[in-house]
């Protein structure tokens, strides 16, 4: 008898890990669909009213994140750089080191993140990066899928980039004609600067292995 709990505890030590793993990944990935969706539909509806998508057509950054916010299931806005984004655990403000890269050694920019904020009612965060005084810029929306006060706050893990094309369409990070196509660099475990994670998104969005393969790769 002990002999065969032995031989049992060495089997559950050996594929817990890998089910917890694969739960977490398959949680991960659904909630990335879902986040995906729930963007590409609200910029549909504001397409459908004919309400600008181009933050340049607004008086400030602040009003496009305020009217952006409007089409979405919004439980808290957390405010733009302009406005003082609020310093409390909903929120990503500057000085606040809650987010980290792909390889969890470096602190992404946060100026990238700063152009309004808001929690979704599912507890998603997402924060614009706009072009708002740039004539050639994209847009850039950022999802927390699971919240900031859920780790691991990593780019690529947890964290992804998703871009509007000139034709206002949506599509992620690493696509062709994005800032950051180049995974090697910018999608890779073993690679340390404050950009890594953001091409990740494409490979999250094509590959329905990527999560297990990721977190099989992170700690």
């Amino acid at each position: 008898m002990l002999i065969t709990l032995g031989i049992i505890g060495v089997v559950a030590a050996l594929t817990i890990p890998s089910l917890m793993t694969k739960n977490k990944a398959k949680r991960l990935r659904s909630q990335y669909l879902k986040t995906y969706s729930t963007i590409a539909q609200s910029i549909r509806l504001i397409k459908n009213e004919d309400v600008s998508l181009d933050p340049k057509t607004y008086s400030s950054g602040n009003s496009f994140y305020k009217t952006f916010a409007n089409y979405f299931k919004t439980a808290h806005l957390c405010g733009t750089q302009a406005a003082a984004i609020q310093k409390n655990d909903l929120c990503y403000y500057s000085g606040d080191n809650s987010y980290k890269t792909l390889d969890g050694k470096s602190t992404p920019p946060y100026s990238r993140f700063d152009d309004g904020q808001f929690l979704l009612m599912d507890n998603t965060l997402i924060m614009l990066e706009n072009p708002y005084g740039s004539s050639n810029a994209p847009l850039w929306i950022h999802a927390d899928i699971n919240g900031k006060n859920n780790p691991p706050n990593r780019l690529g893990i947890d964290v992804f980039t998703f871009v509007m094309t000139s034709d206002e369409e949506l599509v992620p990070m690493g696509s062709v004609g994005t800032t950051y196509t180049n995974t090697e660099q910018y999608c890779n475990p073993k690679v340390s600067n404050n950009y890594n994670g953001f091409a990740c998104s494409k490979k999250a969005m094509e590959d329905s292995n990527y999560f297990e393969k990721i977190l099989s790769q992170t700690k």
